[in-house]
């Protein structure tokens, strides 16, 4: 604890709405995470994200127009909802990166990892998990990017001949989101947890299931690799109204580029195999 006093994490700094075309509208708190000291990567600032394609431009437009459809809470679409409902989680949960921590343990687990092995991978994921914290505030910081549902309301004043506005479009998520768009939050912790998970039983290809307390009716979810899992969450923003594709995307390669450095720098074994697997990672 003494080590981490002065980490970044205090005090609290709230941002104030921001105005006009692009810009995210509503104060937002816990600013201050994009100062969080890392744990094992290096440097932060290495993966903060590009900033998003331009108002004006092709890309942008069709970022919207598909979000605008997948992410209608006018379009039923039950399996879409059930998706963003699982990573979503209820009020109260650490979401996401608590499910990560969770499912490592699951995995770890059911393959029997011996319980120093176990330890070092969960202190792995943790890592990974905090260490791609400041990267995503950095990024929603610097760029205070609009969420969609102000995006596509105010969509007239974008400056974009491909796009026009709705005023009466909502996200299936319900809320807009307690903080600016870019990068994507969840899709980065996803990545992060399942790069090392990856990189730690050198192999992807791991099935398994998952339950928590979002999950529609009770039921757990199955998954054929980590990567499935991590798409699914990131996507699942997506589908939620959340994010648009670019910034899932951007939280995507954030995340695996800080779960790499600490699978590969971090809690190295000295004799044997690096890992639990036969990788030489």
């Amino acid at each position: 604890m003494v080590a981490r006093t002065n980490d970044g994490a205090r005090p609290v700094e709230t941002v104030p709405p921001g105005s006009g075309p692009g810009i995210f509208r509503a104060t937002w708190s816990n600013a201050q995470f994009r100062n969080l000291a890392p744990f094992a990567i290096a440097d932060a600032g290495a993966f903060v994200s590009p900033p998003p394609p331009a108002l004006t431009s092709a890309e942008y437009a069709a970022a919207l127009a598909e979000i605008r459809i997948l992410g209608n809470a006018a379009v039923p679409d039950p399996e879409a909802l059930a998706r963003l409902q699982f990573w979503n989680l209820a009020a109260g949960t650490d979401q996401p990166a608590g499910e990560w921590l969770k499912i490592a343990l699951e995995v770890a687990e059911a393959r029997h990892v011996q319980f120093f092995d176990e330890v070092r991978l969960l202190a792995l994921v943790t890592m990974a998990l905090s260490d791609v914290v400041a990267p995503t505030f950095s990024s929603k910081f610097v760029y205070a990017h609009w969420r969609p549902a102000t995006a596509i309301n105010e969509a007239d004043t974008d400056g974009n001949p491909l796009t026009d506005a709705d005023p009466t479009w909502k996200p299936r998520a319900g809320g807009i989101g307690a903080n600016p768009q870019h990068t994507s939050g969840h899709s980065a912790f996803s990545a992060a947890a399942a790069s090392v998970l990856a990189g730690f039983f050198c192999r992807d290809d791991i099935a398994f299931s998952h339950l928590n307390d979002g999950a529609p009716n009770g039921m757990p979810r199955a998954y054929t690799s980590f990567s499935a899992a991590m798409f699914e969450a990131g996507r699942s923003r997506v589908e939620g109204g959340l994010h648009f594709e670019f910034s899932n995307q951007a939280g995507l390669a954030a995340g695996r580029g800080v779960g790499t450095e600490v699978i590969a720098t971090a809690l190295l074994r000295k004799i044997g195999p690096t890992h639990f697997g036969s990788c030489p990672l």
